[in-house]
């Protein structure tokens, strides 16, 4: 596995966004030859919260992207790039994030 591409960046208002993108030899598992991972984390409490993941790692066995969210056990399986899993992740986060801000001010 060769690294193509590691961010850990700092999004300011507790929010972080890290990409992982590596090279790996093709396979059933990675067809185009690349693995990643998209979380985007939100701080709460001093805790960091991985709000969404969005990966291609297998998954009970199972190869394809599917999309990690917040308090949930079951994964969305969706074909997306690695672009695609960027932008799928902040906007769903921040749709979470919204909701849990509002959950902390007691609003509904």
């Amino acid at each position: 596995m060769k690294e193509i591409y590691v961010k850990d960046l700092d999004l300011g208002h507790k929010r972080r966004l890290i990409k992982k993108l590596y090279k790996v030899k093709k396979s059933k598992e990675y067809p185009i030859g690349l693995k990643f991972c998209i979380q985007y984390l939100y701080q709460r409490n001093d805790e960091w919260l991985e709000i969404v993941r969005i990966d291609n790692y297998l998954h009970q066995n199972k190869p394809g992207t599917h999309i990690h969210l917040f308090n949930k056990e079951q994964v969305k399986r969706e074909e997306l790039t690695f672009k695609e899993a960027e932008i799928r992740a902040e906007e769903t986060a921040e749709k979470i994030i919204g909701f849990l801000e509002g959950e902390k001010n007691g609003k509904d």
